[in-house]
């Protein structure tokens, strides 16, 4: 069974909650350990990265932060698919 491919925008989400699930465990976040908990390939992680911070959703550092503009995504994103997921237990 073949495992759906996920959009870009499904990755920025994960790519977020990575960070901000280590930063409340006060641990620094480097590129390979977002790598490793996405599950993604480091080349297409630093493009991810890269555009990620051009529309100002994170700032790329010693470690990788969030702004708030990237947790207003990631709240609008957590809400939207929170809605999908219960119009498809209704359904």
């Amino acid at each position: 069974m073949t495992k759906e491919r996920r959009t870009k925008t499904q990755i920025f989400f994960d790519v977020i909650t990575a960070v901000i699930d280590d930063t409340q465990n006060s641990e620094s976040m480097s590129p390979t350990r977002i790598q490793v908990k996405c599950n993604t390939s480091y080349d297409k992680l630093t493009k991810y990265l890269t555009e990620m911070e051009d529309r100002g959703m994170i700032v790329k550092g010693k470690s990788i932060t969030v702004t708030e503009r990237g947790m207003e995504f990631h709240k609008d994103y957590s809400r939207i698919n929170d809605l999908i997921n219960e119009m498809n237990e209704k359904f």
